[in-house]
């Protein structure tokens, strides 16, 4: 028995435990595809919209912003030079980014109708930033992760205030499980918590002089 139990421990400390184990759970669990969406509802909420509203744009965002994406980043990683769920190869990213380019103009046009022009301008404010990655994309990689936890975290402290602060925790721990996994560099996924926290606070300037 207790030599069973021995094994069960050495194969969580040798497996499960391993750092690069726990890096890629926290990858999967933080990955921007759920984060995104996820902070979206919360910003749909804030912006006003209750009861059958916001029902309905929980289920717009599942069938618009999140299940075309998820089957063009499930295409795009099959392709050669990608493998597993990221697309760690910098040449393939223009190409998925230009594709989300083009359903974030779909999720503007659905979140200014479907919502009201607060939750629209947040949806003009993604196509921003998405924008922003496919052109940084194009020289140099930065981490997806680190960018899209970081932004998630900027809104939400935006939104509800600083009493929410602890969810900036959020923004080393996702950082170090792209370094451990070896998917990024640590100035590449500083580079993506920066570009998203420095955008949040650019367009709230600009908003405040218009």
């Amino acid at each position: 028995m207790k030599k069973n139990i021995r094994k069960v421990f050495s194969f969580l400390a040798s497996s499960v435990l391993r750092p690069t184990s726990v890096g890629l759970f926290i990858s999967r669990l933080l990955d921007p595809m759920w984060v995104v969406p996820a902070v979206t509802i919360l910003g749909a909420y804030e912006s006003g919209l209750h009861n059958f509203t916001l029902w309905r744009i929980i289920v717009i965002l599942a069938l618009v912003m999140v299940a075309p994406p998820l089957l063009l980043r499930w295409r795009f990683t099959r392709e050669k030079g990608s493998s597993g769920w990221d697309i760690k190869n910098r040449a393939h990213r223009p190409k998925a980014l230009g594709a989300f380019l083009v359903f974030g103009l779909l999720n503007v046009m659905l979140a200014w109708v479907f919502g009201n022009p607060t939750f629209g301008r947040l949806f003009i404010f993604y196509e921003l930033w998405l924008a922003g990655f496919f052109l940084i994309s194009l020289v140099w990689k930065i981490s997806g992760h680190a960018g899209g936890i970081a932004l998630a975290t900027g809104l939400v402290i935006q939104w509800f205030g600083w009493t929410w602060w602890p969810v900036l925790l959020l923004v080393p721990w996702t950082a170090w499980a792209r370094v451990v996994t070896k998917n990024h560099t640590v100035w590449q996924v500083m580079a993506g918590a920066l570009y998203s926290w420095g955008l949040i606070w650019l367009w709230n300037l600009l908003s405040s002089l218009l």
